[in-house]
């Protein structure tokens, strides 16, 4: 794991004990979104190599 993503973990394992639920389910659904997105992103790469290929 990488210093970057070593930094983010430790700052999300800091504030979630403070967060209302609210706020943690709003942080679930941007993660979500974001992982959404990169998959997406992935996918469409990989069809555009075998394109080339």
């Amino acid at each position: 794991m990488s210093e970057k993503e070593q930094k983010i973990l430790k700052t999300f394992e800091e504030v979630l004990p403070d967060m209302t639920e609210l706020e943690r389910e709003k942080l679930l659904s941007f993660g979500e979104g974001i992982a959404f997105k990169t998959a997406e992103q992935k996918k469409r790469e990989q069809e555009a190599e075998k394109e080339v290929s």
